[in-house]
């Protein structure tokens, strides 16, 4: 199991605030980007990771979903990662157990 550590960028390290909610062209996502043109998407329960996934890709594509649905693997990179949302860390910090997911993916230029 990964040490806890501050919410950071696995592609640049760079440091980042806590996912917000967003809606881009009718998608609602609750995430961020990063400076380096990665996006962040949280599931706050960890039970719908295929949805928030995709919710994920087409927060990338820039709310284009029919981009989204053409995207292969070798088309982006992804990571995902335990997440506790009150200490905005990842790793398993939460007291009660419960983490959600958040996933990180960068389109491959």
């Amino acid at each position: 199991m990964a040490r806890p550590r501050p919410l950071q960028c696995p592609f640049c390290d760079n440091y980042l605030r806590a996912p917000i909610d967003i809606n881009v062209k009718g998608i609602e996502v609750t995430g961020g980007i990063c400076t380096c043109g990665a996006v962040y998407v949280l599931d706050r329960t960890a039970h719908n990771v295929g949805d928030i996934f995709m919710d994920g890709l087409t927060f990338v594509c820039r709310g284009d979903i029919d981009k989204a649905l053409t995207l292969g693997p070798e088309d982006y990179e992804s990571e995902e990662y335990d997440y506790d949302q009150h200490a905005n860390r990842i790793g398993r910090t939460s007291k009660t157990g419960k983490v959600g997911k958040i996933i990180f993916i960068r389109l491959v230029n």
